[in-house]
């Protein structure tokens, strides 16, 4: 027994390093939107695969734009393996002061698709507005497609990059929520992409503010990347 115990021991010290080059996957955290759903923020944090350092970037949009607002996002990255994940979140949130102001409703998270979850299809995501119980109503499907385009920052060519497509299904038809005719350097070497969420900030008898959270799988230092974007739009 003792001679099995030492044997597992070592293949799990002798795994360790193959699990800690892997890339990194950043978690992500809804801040909430203004209560006229007019702007929308959402924070993704990690530690940097390479050099080990925590990060915090926080990103807040104009929904009716669907583009960032001006001084944002806010990109933090503290240069100290010791500093933890914490500290970063704290020193984006202090750096982000006054834009995250009004941005206390929390919408509701209509779908959740996380690349750990198995047997889930990473481009389609099918959900009702309401739940059934409260509210009848019809089905809503968001799907993806990708779109080969060569990024800017691409300087392999074994690694192909790729833009992509995001289209709403309800009853009223297809609707082209976002459409990549280029990759803008800031994405990075963007290789595939997954539907993360979608959120929805209504009001009874407005018009509703629909976010879905992409996941943009990007060329890494020690493996892929996973980092979020944001598409939003307009619902009657």
């Amino acid at each position: 027994m003792r001679v099995l115990a030492r044997l597992f021991a070592t293949c799990v010290l002798a795994g360790a390093p193959a699990l800690a080059m892997a890339g990194d996957f950043a978690e992500r955290s809804i801040l909430g939107f203004t209560p006229d759903g007019s702007r929308f923020a959402f924070e993704e944090f990690g530690i940097q695969d390479g050099s080990g350092f925590p990060y915090s970037n926080i990103f807040v949009l104009d929904t009716q734009k669907d583009a960032w607002v001006a001084g944002t996002p806010v990109r933090v990255r503290l240069d100290d393996e010791t500093a933890g994940i914490a500290a970063a979140r704290a020193a984006a949130r202090k750096q982000a002061g006054d834009k995250l102001n009004g941005l206390d409703q929390p919408g509701t998270l209509l779908a959740s698709n996380p690349i750990t979850e198995s047997g889930r299809d990473p481009y389609s995501v099918t959900f009702r507005r309401h739940p059934v119980q409260q509210l009848d109503g019809p089905e809503l499907t968001v799907s993806l497609q990708t779109i080969p385009l060569d990024a800017p920052n691409n300087d392999d060519p074994a690694y192909k990059t790729q833009g992509f497509r995001l289209v709403l299904k309800d009853e009223r038809g297809e609707t082209v929520l976002h459409e990549d005719k280029a990759l803008p350097a800031s994405r990075g070497t963007a290789l595939d992409y997954r539907i993360n969420d979608v959120i929805i900030q209504q009001r009874f008898g407005q018009p509703a503010t629909l976010v879905v959270l992409v996941m943009v799988l990007t060329r890494g230092f020690e493996g892929p990347d996973g980092r979020y974007m944001a598409v939003t739009a307009q619902l009657p």
